[in-house]
């Protein structure tokens, strides 16, 4: 296990290895922050009422999630930060 810097490269290889988002507990501020690729049901995720919202929407915790799909296709390479946890 190993820390590499985000980029579409590595977004891509995660995308084939089954995981759907990127979840920090850094601030929003922080430069460098560290992602935590997760395997995550993308129609339970996007479901509001689903249990797995309800438990990442714990008041006073920040939680900071990236999908995959939406960083790949939306975001520019130049434009992501931080360093994903790779295993």
């Amino acid at each position: 296990m190993g820390f590499v810097k985000l980029n579409h490269p590595i977004l891509m290889k995660l995308k084939m290895q089954g995981y759907t988002i990127l979840r920090s507990n850094n601030p929003l501020s922080d430069e460098n922050p560290t992602w935590i690729p997760e395997k995550v049901d993308m129609e339970k995720f996007f479901d509001l009422d689903s249990k797995w919202i309800a438990h990442a929407s714990i008041p006073m915790h920040e939680l900071h999630l990236l999908v995959i799909d939406d960083a790949l296709y939306n975001i520019r390479n130049v434009d992501l930060f931080g360093e994903v946890i790779v295993r």
